[in-house]
């Protein structure tokens, strides 16, 4: 196959894996907890993007003071942030999965979203959520339908690249950039589509620590190469998620010492754990040739997060390149306990 041949083909892939495995596919039911979830808000990314780091240290304080979550404001606040972001601003979730479309609907009450999605299965749960919760907001004042939802299915490279999507003020591409397999062209594409002094939030894997994750999937690599949509295929692929959730389950209880703590944060959600561990494509994106690739089409750093084993959580509020620095040195070292999050701001022309 040829390059091009080979990145289509990757794509069919994911799209057929996110058929089976939805993700994260959590309960209806369940709504998204917006103390928490504040520095997703398009005000985070203004703020940090304008040097307003008191402002913005105070969005992040928030969402960490846990014991203050039960007498949280909803309304309050979003309105609150709603003067810095204002609904007149559009915003882009690349690969929204099920759940994301949900969130920032509650989050940005007002604003056009447009959610860009690989899977017409995902895409089927997150219509059905958004409107099992539009029908609690005759009983809840802290969601609303007023802004527009747009879904559109599809490769989000080739998606990105097409002028008639518009252009937008915020893009989320959380846990996708590592997927891809040209990254370079899917950020490429996220600069086409956004306005200058426009920000795009981000979430890559840790690369280093995903060693073990990698290296199981790769015991998956030619059964996914002959991935088929018979039936007898989808029975395979079940009992082999059952071989697995054994052996995962072996270590989520401690039986089995060497990889316990490994993989403890899987849980017991089956989801999670294909989407771990036999998804078809993760070929591991280096955190130093991140950096490069965003300057390149004009993506400036202007924040980032991760936590590091004797640091703890670090912000890049003040110096984000330092911040990253040490985030990029301790992946290297292992040390880097979680996926980091970047936001970078397009540079006017």
């Amino acid at each position: 196959m040829t390059g091009k041949n080979t990145n289509s083909y990757k794509i069919e892939q994911m799209r057929q894996f996110y058929e089976m495995f939805p993700y994260p596919n959590r309960f209806i039911f369940l709504t998204p907890y917006i103390a928490s979830q504040l520095t997703t808000h398009g005000a985070f990314s203004k703020l940090v993007g304008e040097g307003q780091t008191t402002a913005a240290e105070s969005i992040l304080t928030k969402t960490l003071r846990v014991k203050q979550r039960k007498n949280f404001q909803t309304k309050s606040v979003l309105k609150n942030l709603t003067t810095i972001f204002p609904s007149s601003k559009k915003i882009l979730l690349i690969g929204c999965g099920t759940d994301e479309p949900l969130l920032f609907r509650m989050l940005h009450q007002y604003n056009d979203l447009v959610c860009v999605e690989l899977s017409k299965k995902n895409i089927k749960i997150a219509r059905k959520k958004l409107f099992f919760h539009c029908l609690l907001s005759y009983f809840k004042l802290n969601f609303s339908t007023q802004g527009k939802t747009e879904f559109i299915v599809g490769d989000a490279g080739v998606i990105l690249k097409q002028k008639y999507i518009g252009q937008f003020d915020y893009i989320q591409c959380f846990g996708v950039l590592h997927h891809q397999p040209n990254p370079e062209d899917l950020l490429s594409g996220i600069s086409d589509r956004l306005v200058g002094g426009g920000y795009v939030r981000i979430m890559v894997y840790s690369y280093h620590g995903r060693r073990l994750e990698r290296k199981i999937q790769k015991k998956y690599h030619l059964f996914w190469e002959n991935i088929s949509k018979t039936k007898q295929f989808k029975v395979f692929i079940f009992y082999k998620l059952f071989l697995l959730r054994i052996w995962q389950l072996l270590n989520f209880f401690g039986l089995k010492k060497t990889t316990s703590l490994r993989f403890k944060y899987l849980g017991l959600n089956s989801k999670k754990v294909a989407d771990a561990l036999m998804h078809p494509s993760d070929p591991g994106l280096s955190l130093e040739s991140i950096l490069p690739m965003a300057e390149k089409y004009k993506l400036k750093l202007v924040y980032c997060q991760a936590k590091l084993e004797k640091q703890g959580l670090v912000y890049g509020f003040q110096e984000p390149l330092k911040t990253w620095a040490s985030i990029v040195s301790a992946d290297k070292k292992q040390t880097l306990l979680n996926n980091p999050i970047l936001i970078f701001s397009k540079v006017p022309e």
